[in-house]
């Protein structure tokens, strides 16, 4: 019996305003997610948020044929409703709860645990930069940070699922070997890149464009200064963090 295991979130920017849910998915929970994936979700509270994660989570389990899955919030109420029977009142909860229950009795084994909030910070990190990528906000904004001596990066546009980002090195410059597990795609604006992919050196020049598949270890060196666009799938919460 295939077995999923999946670390959620919700957010609500003062418990009920702009809300957003994170997700980890894991065929291990004590390795690497092997997905994940963060959404804004308008107008929440911080419960109605966890829900909401809880149940795209379970849409994703049921998607990919999973038949055993294991739900984990740190959510205590949430939690306590769903395992312990407690009342759920609250009118904005009730037909979230509700769909959780008929989700849940889809699959052939599913469970919601209980999980220290210091065990799941990568959901948590998720659902609140998701409430940043509001309609009032996806587009309208341009965060600039440093990567490294001789390279700046630009996040020029940004939505839970995608990200674009604009680097621009200095000749010399060097990002190390590095993998996530975001797709990603570049274009050469001007210069030229030498990328490490998979231990094959790829030249590229203005112009040119590759793909680096998610988990893909690869690391960078500018033969000139440069000018790079990158996207991102999904978007890269860290580079939010270090602007």
């Amino acid at each position: 019996m295939e077995k999923i295991y999946i670390f959620v979130s919700g957010y609500a920017i003062q418990n009920n305003g702009e809300g957003g849910i994170g997700l980890c998915f894991y065929n291990d929970p004590s390795g690497n997610p092997f997905y994940e994936e963060c959404e804004y979700t308008g107008i929440e509270t911080q419960n109605s948020a966890v829900y909401r994660a809880i149940i795209k989570g379970l849409a994703k389990a049921r998607e990919w044929k999973f038949s055993n899955v294991e739900i984990y919030s740190d959510n205590r109420l949430v939690v306590g409703q769903l395992v312990n029977n407690m009342s759920a009142k609250a009118h904005n909860i009730v037909p979230l709860y509700d769909e959780v229950k008929d989700y849940m009795e889809s699959f052939e084994d599913c469970s919601v645990k209980l999980v220290k909030s210091s065990n799941n910070k990568r959901p948590r990190e998720l659902a609140r930069t998701a409430t940043m990528a509001s309609p009032s906000m996806v587009t309208a904004q341009a965060i600039q940070f440093e990567v490294g001596p001789g390279i700046s990066g630009l996040v020029m546009a940004f939505t839970p699922k995608l990200m674009v980002v604009q680097f621009k090195y200095k000749k010399g410059s060097k990002i190390e070997s590095h993998q996530h597990l975001h797709e990603q795609s570049s274009y050469i604006v001007k210069g030229a890149l030498n990328y490490v992919v998979a231990e094959r050196d790829i030249i590229m020049r203005k112009g040119a464009a590759l793909v680096v598949s998610s988990n893909a270890p690869h690391q960078v060196e500018a033969l000139e200064d440069t000018t790079e666009i990158v996207t991102y799938y999904p978007m890269r919460a860290d580079l939010l963090r270090s602007s």
